[in-house]
């Protein structure tokens, strides 16, 4: 996934200093067993999975952590966690240089501050594997795609073309939804409101805030709580 999706940098000095200070600080907290620990988050598959670390040490640019086990499958599958320490007023997000799931160990670089954006989401957004089939009709425009992730409250879905809409405008939205347990499609209609559009040139990322009827939600609710389970399964299984 594009975890830079999940955040937004804030960029205190400029990249590199800000980067130096960085290492500087987890360079000098060794020995302080308190200062060592710090908090991981990976959104795998959509799933948040948070678990403490201790830092190892600083060496050559990289900060080197003992991690769970579960999270070494999610950093080693994502290429990228995020960081909270005491240590520091904001979040940092840093890419993943090596990682050693039966070893717990994880090696991180281009480390810098950021602002979880994540965090504002009422639900948890879940990754759909595979993406299924999706379209969008406004103002006498359809778009097709595929859907990437859902919540009972948004979705994101990866669009073949741009499309053109007021703020506020209301779509509609029409995709297939796997139920797990029954290995089955359902077939979702509803109403939506756009939020996002990328502007980089196809596929287009789109997000949108989503308005389920009680059925629709509920069907929404149950996939997400079997996705959960599979998720957690598979990371599970992963690290055994």
């Amino acid at each position: 996934m594009d975890f830079t999706s999940l955040y937004s940098t804030r960029i205190q000095t400029n990249f590199d200093d800000d980067l130096a200070g960085i290492l500087k600080v987890f360079h000098g907290c060794r020995g302080s067993k308190a200062d060592s620990q710090v908090i991981l988050t990976n959104y795998y598959k959509g799933l948040p999975i948070t678990y403490p670390a201790t830092i190892l040490g600083v060496d050559r640019g990289n900060l080197d952590l003992e991690v769970n086990m579960q999270q070494a499958v999610a950093i080693a599958a994502d290429r990228y966690t995020l960081i909270r320490s005491k240590l520091f007023p904001h979040a940092l997000a840093a890419h993943v240089q090596y990682v050693n799931i039966k070893k717990h160990i994880a090696s991180l670089n281009k480390l810098c501050f950021v602002e979880v954006l994540a965090e504002r989401r009422a639900a948890v957004r879940l990754d759909l594997d595979p993406p299924t089939t999706f379209s969008l009709e406004c103002g006498g425009q359809q778009v097709t795609g595929k859907l990437l992730d859902i919540s009972t409250i948004g979705i994101a879905a990866l669009l073949d073309s741009g499309f053109e809409f007021e703020p506020g405008a209301e779509v509609v939205v029409k995709f297939m939804l796997p139920d797990i347990a029954l290995e089955k499609l359902s077939q979702i209609s509803l109403k939506a409101v756009p939020v996002a559009v990328s502007d980089g040139g196809a596929p287009y990322r789109c997000s949108l805030k989503i308005f389920p009827e009680k059925q629709q939600e509920q069907l929404i609710s149950r996939y997400s709580f079997q996705r959960q389970v599979e998720i957690i399964r598979g990371l599970k299984e992963l690290a055994e």
